[in-house]
């Protein structure tokens, strides 16, 4: 016969002692006692993906399967559009002269040439484009009658004033004529101005007659040109929503002043001093008389004037200019009245 084995009272003890059953489905990890309960405190889950737990009644010592990832989508920045707000861009649309361009067209587009907003600007030339967020963008602004202009912009966390300035596309051109037989007249100066009498812009006339403004905007204008000899000439034009416009000049003669001056006798009166008066009595021209008696006095222009013949006893004279060329003879001599 075998021996039974003999076991200690202690661990017998221990064999009796009642066994507590494990709750189902949970598995403990020993803990430290300085640790937080992990009951209260969960373990952090990183964001975007979400770990399956084992399934019950696997006792914490089942199989696990490949973790489940929840994808979350984050919220898309939404922008009121109001000009005060951050990424807007406002200012004003001016011509070079300083005035308003108004109705401007706004496109703003990215760097990939897509546009992202677009804006009209007001009557006096303000205007306000909202960016859509943060990036670079390109501001490009048009106007009718204006070269088109493009800037970099930059979205900004404080709305940003930016001012800008338009040239005029338009061109107002022609050529600048004589009316005495049509010919061409160059160095002529020809100015154009505004309603409010500013200067837009200036040219001289070439060789052949022709010249050319450029920056002419659609308007009202007052075209004025200028040549030596010539009589100015000012003339009101539109300038079409085209912004180009011909018009020719024509420019008569300023008036010529020409006589004689003679003694007694009828011989010709050599180097007589010819004075002319303009109606406040201020000298607008001298001349002298040559060997046969004779003067011109040119580029008079048009109204009534005093002829003072200076040599033995002055005569003097009234004669009104209107035309190309006026003609006065002066008889000298101490049996004149004075007058002539």
């Amino acid at each position: 016969m075998g021996t039974e084995a003999q076991v200690p009272d202690d661990l017998a003890d221990l064999d009796r002692t009642p066994a507590v059953a494990e709750p189902v489905g949970r598995h403990h990890a020993p803990v430290p006692e300085d640790a937080d309960d992990p009951r209260t405190e969960p373990a952090p889950v990183p964001v975007g993906a979400l770990t399956a737990q084992a399934p019950a009644g696997q006792n914490g010592h089942g199989g696990y399967g490949p973790a489940v990832t929840a994808q979350t989508s984050l919220p898309a920045t939404r922008y009121s559009g109001a000009g005060d707000e951050s990424g807007s861009f406002h200012g004003h649309i001016t011509r070079e002269d300083g005035r308003p361009v108004p109705g401007a067209a706004l496109t703003l587009i990215d760097q990939r040439g897509h546009q992202v907003a677009r804006a009209s600007g007001s009557g006096d030339g303000g205007y306000t484009v909202n960016a859509p967020g943060p990036g670079s963008y390109v501001l490009i602004v048009s106007a009718p009658g204006h070269r088109p202009t493009a800037v970099n912009v930059a979205h900004a966390a404080q709305p940003q004033r930016m001012d800008l300035t338009l040239s005029g596309l338009g061109e107002l051109s022609g050529i600048v004529r004589s009316t005495r037989g049509g010919a061409p007249l160059a160095g002529a100066t020809v100015t154009v101005t505004d309603q409010y009498g500013e200067v837009v812009a200036t040219a001289a006339s070439g060789e052949d007659g022709a010249y050319l403004c450029h920056g002419v905007v659609p308007g009202t204008y007052t075209l004025v040109a200028v040549a030596e000899h010539m009589r100015p000439s000012a003339t009101a034009l539109t300038v079409p929503d085209s912004g180009r416009l011909r018009h020719d000049i024509e420019l008569a003669p300023m008036a010529v002043l020409t006589g004689s001056a003679r003694a007694d006798g009828g011989r010709p009166a050599t180097d007589i001093q010819i004075t002319v008066l303009d109606a406040t009595g201020d000298v607008a021209a001298t001349a002298r008389t040559d060997e046969q008696g004779r003067y011109i006095v040119p580029d008079l222009p048009e109204g009534r004037y005093t002829v003072v013949a200076r040599g033995y006893p002055p005569v003097t004279g009234q004669i009104d200019i209107s035309g190309e060329e006026v003609g006065y003879d002066v008889e000298l001599g101490y049996g004149t009245d004075g007058q002539e």
